[in-house]
């Protein structure tokens, strides 16, 4: 007996205690992540660079740590070999996914980004897309009037067709760059990631100055218990906005997060009215360890009044904008080994834009004073101060119809090799649209490679080029490179060029009208750009950036009346350079600040008219900061932004220049229990009248109240 009991305990220990637990750590793109702390018990392990661990111990409840993802706790069991996906931080700000396709911190990237966080989302009350970019150095956002206003996006003083917005991947830009991202909602969105600098060789044309990428937000396949929010806010100007979220997994291996909204405001003037309401699915399947299926919807639909001039007393009283956006994704992502990540991905976008117009308005007896100083500089000014102009105007009843659809299939691969990766793939696009009364098509082919590597962990080398043919404009070249010589810890210098494309317009290519026609042989906009800038950290607490920037904009597409019928040409050249400057402060671990500011200058170098000029809308100078303070309990913020004087046109006095303004906002919540949470924001706090675009009069002061229930 004695004897049978001594074999027995020593069998449970050589098949208990000493069993092998054994797996592969993998980043959202699935590629292995190094040096992932794996704790089990008393066992601990860290993996290696092909993302291994392996200890033995029981089973166990372990917890995976690593700087930059998601702590994650599971169960692991003896034998077998486990792949755990870990997820990128909802706080974290220095890992980015759009500078090379896969998961990089932004110095081994070499670009210029930012990173606005759930955390960021969080604490500005989840604010329109537009409204936080405003905050961001290098980028101007102008609106033309309030609430659902078209609003573009100008990156480095590029055109505001040279920005691509992606959703999980899925461009949302119509076909030749053109964006109003006045119904962008930061509702469903985890994540924004702006990048700055072409990546037209990544993500092909209509990326010539830069990316911007909302991440939807997802689910946890651990979590067998759904959770979700509910919130609602009221405000002036009988605003008000719900949002809904659920969210949870099943049977380890579906994650969904489902997410509702809906916004409404009769705005400041008659025919001023906004309302957009919004649909967001984000739904993944592991298929097995290595494979993974995901599905992204995203719909919104919104109506909007266009009241027109309101700045100079022109009004209609029954135009509006109707649109309807539905953006689709399914994704199949799959490892080969602890080298090789692969990725299958089908996307679908599809814009209706309907603009109504049934009846004149008018004539509107107008007047203003204006100075004049010089041809480019003609000021709109107060009583006094300049000579009075009148004018008789009147509206006149222009309906239109737009549709436009983007269907894209590409294949990416990630080879993973000692210092770096290898990312390659190939894509191809359909467009089509609904112009002149008639459906056009055509296709872009577009293959594209790009290499990391890392020497001796202190210099960061990123290349890669992308050979773009479309069956209008044939064939394209875009390349990019970028080096980062890491001077000490804390310390990073980096140096960048390449080049970018935006497409022509389908209009600009297809139109066949009485007046205008298009041109089947325009060239794409070409950006080349250079940049350089220096890094420093001192520690968790400050951080700051400084970055000097220089974009050569050939070819540009411009509206050419020289021949009947008029059309489009690649006549316009132009130039901007500037410097951003940013810097982050952490004096307290409650008290976080910044401040942003940018000055670039710009000039028309070929046109048919105002050579020697500014480019309208790019200001000289434009900045924002904010302070937070950010207790266990309650958060509070406070902040402002300035444009500074830029060139515009007003199409009715004759004034071409735009008058600097600056506001405040003020923002804040409470949690009053684990699941409630007041909160209140403040827009506009000084009250300042002023106009972004001239004559489109801007939101005056304005506010919200509401509460958040969480479970």
């Amino acid at each position: 007996m004695k004897l049978t009991f001594s074999f027995l305990f020593a069998f449970s220990i050589l098949t208990g205690a000493g069993a092998r637990i054994s797996g592969t750590i993998i980043d959202p793109s699935s590629r292995p992540v190094p040096g992932a702390v794996v704790e089990c018990g008393s066992a601990r392990a860290t993996t290696g660079d092909d993302g291994r661990f392996a200890f033995d111990s029981s089973s166990c409840e372990a917890t995976i740590t690593k700087d930059g993802f998601e702590t994650q706790q599971l169960k692991l069991e003896p034998g077998g070999e486990r792949r755990i996906a870990l997820r990128i931080a909802k706080l974290n700000e220095r890992v980015v996914v759009s500078a090379t396709r896969t998961p990089t911190t932004i110095e081994e990237a070499g670009v210029s980004a930012n990173v606005l966080t759930q955390g960021d989302l969080e604490a500005r009350q989840y604010q329109p897309v537009f409204d936080m970019l405003r905050e961001l150095p290098g980028l101007t956002v102008i609106a033309t009037g309030r609430r659902g206003g078209l609003t573009g996006v100008f990156t480095r003083g590029a055109q505001r067709t040279g920005t691509l917005f992606l959703l999980d991947g899925i461009p949302l830009n119509e076909p030749g760059g053109e964006m109003n991202v006045a119904q962008l909602s930061s509702g469903g969105i985890e994540r924004i990631e702006v990048v700055r600098g072409p990546e037209s060789p990544l993500f092909g044309a209509e990326a010539a100055a830069g990316v911007v990428q909302l991440f939807t937000a997802r689910g946890s396949s651990e979590t067998n218990v759904p959770h979700g929010s509910l919130s609602y806010e009221r405000g002036n100007m009988k605003t008000d906005r719900w949002i809904a979220n659920l969210n949870g997994g099943l049977a380890s291996r579906l994650d969904y997060s489902l997410t509702g909204e809906q916004f409404h405001s009769i705005g400041m003037f008659p025919n001023d009215y906004f309302r957009n309401t919004l649909g967001t699915a984000n739904l993944g399947f592991r298929i097995a360890e290595s494979t993974q299926l995901r599905g992204v919807f995203r719909e919104f639909d919104s109506i909007a009044g266009n009241p027109n001039l309101t700045g100079f007393g022109i009004f209609d009283r029954d135009a509006n904008g109707e649109d309807r956006d539905s953006a689709l994704s399914l994704r199949l992502d799959d490892t080969r080994g602890s080298r090789y990540v692969q990725r299958l991905a089908f996307g679908y976008h599809r814009l209706r834009d309907r603009f109504n117009d049934s009846f004149a308005d008018g004539p509107f007896q107008i007047s203003a004073y204006v100075k004049r100083e010089a041809a480019d500089r003609v000021y709109l000014v107060g009583p006094g101060e300049g000579t009075l102009v009148t004018s008789t105007q009147s509206t006149f009843p222009f309906p239109g119809l737009t549709i436009s659809d983007r269907k894209n299939l590409d294949y990416q691969g990630t080879v993973n090799h000692s210092g770096g990766a290898l990312t390659f793939g190939y894509e191809f696009e359909r467009q089509g649209g609904l112009i002149s009364l008639t459906d056009v098509t055509r296709t872009n082919n577009g293959g594209f490679i790009h290499e990391q590597y890392s020497v001796g962990g202190r210099l960061f080398l990123t290349g890669g080029a992308r050979l773009e043919r479309s069956s209008t404009y044939g064939n394209k070249f875009a390349p990019r490179g970028s080096a980062t010589w890491k001077l000490r810890p804390g310390t990073f210098v980096r140096a960048s060029a390449g080049r970018g494309i935006t497409e022509p317009s389908l209009l600009q290519n297809f139109a066949r009208e009485s007046f205008y026609v298009g041109n089947p042989n325009l060239k794409p906009e070409k950006t080349t750009t250079l940049d350089a800038g220096i890094v420093q950290e001192f520690g968790s607490r400050i951080r700051g950036e400084v970055t000097f920037f220089r974009n050569a904009f050939e070819d540009l597409i411009a509206f050419d009346s020289s021949n009947f019928p008029s059309t489009w040409s690649n006549i316009d050249r132009s130039w901007a350079r500037g410097i951003e400057v940013s810097a982050t402060v952490r004096p307290h671990r409650y008290v976080q600040a910044f401040v942003g500011y940018t000055h670039m200058n710009t000039k028309i170098t070929r046109a048919a008219s105002s050579v020697g000029w500014e480019l309208p809308r790019r200001a000289r100078n434009f900045g924002s900061t904010w302070i937070s303070f950010a207790p266990r309990r309650w958060n509070l913020m406070a902040g402002g932004r300035f444009l500074g004087e830029r060139r515009d046109s007003d199409f009715v006095f004759g004034a071409n220049r735009n008058q600097a303004y600056a506001v405040m906002f003020v923002s804040g919540s409470v949690r009053l229990t684990k699941h409630i949470s007041p909160f209140f924001r403040l827009d506009n706090a000084l009250d300042e009248r002023y106009m972004e675009a001239l004559g489109y009069t801007s939101l005056s002061r304005n506010g919200v109240a509401g509460v958040r229930v969480s479970w």
